[in-house]
C-alpha cells in the first residue's frame, strides 16, 4: 500500500520563511554520519533500509537502540538506520534535508514542527495505513486534544503518532531546604522567598536554574499562565491576549528572578544541557523539568533522600501544567512508505510505548499504559498528577499555526533575551510577540476561517 500525495515545491526563499529562518549554511544533512550515528546490522543487497531521524536526548537515543535492534531480528528484510541529530541543530538539520532533498523515511518531531512540516508539504498522511492499525483510539483524552491543537490529527488525516507525553515538575536539592527548614512551596509567592533563602553567591549557590537560551519560554510561559489563570492565546476577534497584565505580570515575575540574582549570571545563556548540570551539580537548588531528568539527577549522585519532586507552585489565578506530547511522522518524500509505516506502526504501538517510557520515564500515550505501577510512585507521582487533577488547567497551545515553528524556535529566544538584558520591558517583550501571532493567527483565518481550533473548556 501507497499513500503519498505529490508534496508541493516549496521555494528556498517560502521554506526559510516557514522553517523558523533556520539557516541553510548549517551543518548540511548527510547520508548517516559517523559510526556512532547509526544503529544497524549488516548491508546485505535484498535489505530495504529505512532512515530514521530522531533528535532526542542521549538518554532517548540509548532507549531506542533495543527497540530498533528487536525490529529488525523480526523484520530481517528491513534495516534501520538511526541517525541521532543533537537538539540544538535538529530544526536547522531538518530543514536543510527536506530542503535537500533526502530527508529521512521516518523522523520524530516535536508538536510545533507538526503544521510547520506540514506546510512545506514534508509529511506523509498516515490515514491509509492507521485505518487498520488496532490502536488508534487508545490515547488519553488529554493526548487527543494535543494531536488536534497540533493538527497532527486532522479529521481523517493523520501526520504522526503520539510517542509521549512531557510534563514538568519542580525539583529539589533536599539537604538545601533541610539547612534552612523548609519545605517545597506550594505557590510561587512560596517559592519566590524559597529562592532567596536558599541563594547565597559567596557560596556559588543559586535557587533557580533559570533557562534563558532556548528553551526558556517553557519555563516563563506557565508562569505567564498562571499569573493569567487561562490557557487561551486568543480572543474572540483572533487578536493574541498574552500581553495583558497578567500575563505580563507573570512574565515580570520570572524576569526579576534574573535580574535579583536568584539564578546564576550566565544562566541568561543556558539551554536544556547547561540547565540540568546546574541542578545535579550543586550550582542551582531548585528547576522545573520533566521526569526523563530523573534518571539523569540519580546517575550524578542524587538518590531519593537528596531529591524532592514536586506538582508545580500554583500562581495567583491558577496552577498550570505545562504538557506536550512529541510524534513520530513519516516523510512524504519516503521511497520506502510500506517498509517505513511497518517500523513506525510496531514503534508506535502500546506495547513499545510502554516499554520506551518506562525505560526513559516519560509518561506512555496510551490510556492502558497509566495503569502501570512504574508510573505513578516515589519520584514520579507528581508527573502524572500534573496531567490528571482536573483542578489544574492544561497548558494549549496554537500549534495550528505554521509561525509556531518560528515563533517558538527563534522569536521567543531573540525577545526574551532583550529582556533579560534590560534591553526591553516585560510589556515591550510580550507585545512583540503578540502582535507576530495576531498576523500569524489573522493569515491562518483569511485562508481556512474564523473556526479556528481552541484550548478545551
Amino acid at each position: 500500500m501507497t499513500a503519498s500525495a505529490k508534496p508541493r515545491k516549496l521555494s528556498r526563499r517560502h521554506a526559510l520563511k516557514v522553517g523558523g529562518g533556520a539557516l541553510l549554511g548549517a551543518a548540511v544533512f548527510g547520508c548517516g554520519g559517523g559510526g556512532d550515528d547509526r544503529a544497524g546490522g549488516d548491508d546485505r543487497a535484498d535489505r530495504t533500509t529505512v532512515r530514521f531521524m530522531t533528535a532526542l536526548t542521549r538518554e532517548k537515543h540509548r532507549s531506542l537502540e533495543p527497540l530498533i535492534a528487536e525490529f529488525m531480528e523480526v523484520h530481517p528484510r528491513i534495516r534501520i538506520e538511526q541517525i541521532k541529530v543533537p537538539w540544538d541543530q535538529a530544526h536547522s538539520k531538518y530543514i536543510t534535508a527536506i530542503l535537500g532533498g533526502a530527508p529521512p523515511d521516518v523522523m520524530t518531531i516535536p508538536s510545533w514542527w507538526v503544521t510547520e512540516f506540514r506546510a512545506m508539504g514534508a509529511l506523509e498522511d498516515l490515514g491509509p495505513w492507521v485505518r487498520d492499525w488496532p490502536h488508534l483510539q487508545g490515547y488519553t483524552e488529554q493526548v487527543k486534544r494535543l494531536t488536534r491543537a497540533t493538527m497532527t490529527f486532522d479529521g481523517d488525516q493523520v501526520f504522526g503518532l503520539p510517542a509521549e507525553v512531557a510534563v514538568r515538575s519542580m525539583f529539589y536539592r533536599t539537604e538545601w531546604l533541610d539547612e534552612h527548614d523548609l519545605a517545597p512551596a506550594q505557590t510561587r509567592e512560596e517559592w519566590r522567598a524559597l529562592l532567596e533563602k536558599i541563594t547565597e553567591p559567596s557560596r556559588q549557590r543559586y535557587g533557580y536554574a533559570l533557562r534563558g537560551a532556548r528553551g526558556g519560554f517553557w519555563s516563563w510561559w506557565a508562569i505567564a499562565q498562571e499569573f493569567a489563570g487561562s490557557n487561551a492565546w486568543f480572543d474572540e476577534d483572533h487578536r493574541c491576549v498574552i500581553n495583558s497584565p497578567d500575563h505580563v505580570a507573570g512574565m515580570s515575575y520570572w524576569n526579576d528572578l534574573y535580574q535579583d540574582g536568584l539564578a546564576p549570571p550566565d544562566s541568561l545563556n543556558w539551554g536544556f544541557n547547561e540547565l540540568v548540570q546546574g541542578f545535579w551539580s550543586g550550582l542551582c537548588g531548585t528547576m522545573e523539568q520533566d521526569p526523563e531528568v530523573v534518571r539523569t539527577c540519580l546517575e550524578h549522585g542524587l538518590d531519593e533522600d537528596s531529591l524532592s519532586i514536586t506538582v508545580m507552585p500554583a500562581g495567583p489565578r491558577a496552577r498550570v501544567a505545562l504538557s506536550d506530547g512529541g510524534y513520530t511522522s513519516m516523510s512524504s518524500a519516503s521511497p520506502h512508505k510500506d517498509e517505513a509505516w511497518t517500523f513506525l506502526g510496531w514503534l508506535m504501538a502500546p506495547e513499545q510505548r510502554l516499554r520506551y517510557c518506562r525505560d526513559v520515564n516519560m509518561i506512555p500515550p496510551f490510556a492502558s499504559a497509566m495503569e502501570d505501577p512504574a508510573f505513578g510512585q516515589g519520584l514520579y507521582r507528581s508527573f502524572v498528577e500534573m496531567v490528571t487533577d482536573p483542578a489544574i488547567i492544561q497548558n494549549w497551545y496554537p500549534n495550528y499555526l505554521p509561525e509556531m515553528g518560528e515563533f517558538l524556535e527563534v522569536r521567543v529566544t531573540e525577545e526574551h533575551q532583550k529582556m533579560l538584558l534590560r534591553r526591553q520591558s516585560p510589556q515591550e517583550t510580550l507585545d512583540r510577540l503578540a502582535d507576530f501571532l495576531t498576523r500569524a493567527q489573522k493569515k491562518y483565518v483569511d485562508r481556512h476561517g474564523p473556526d479556528t481550533p481552541r484550548p478545551p473548556a
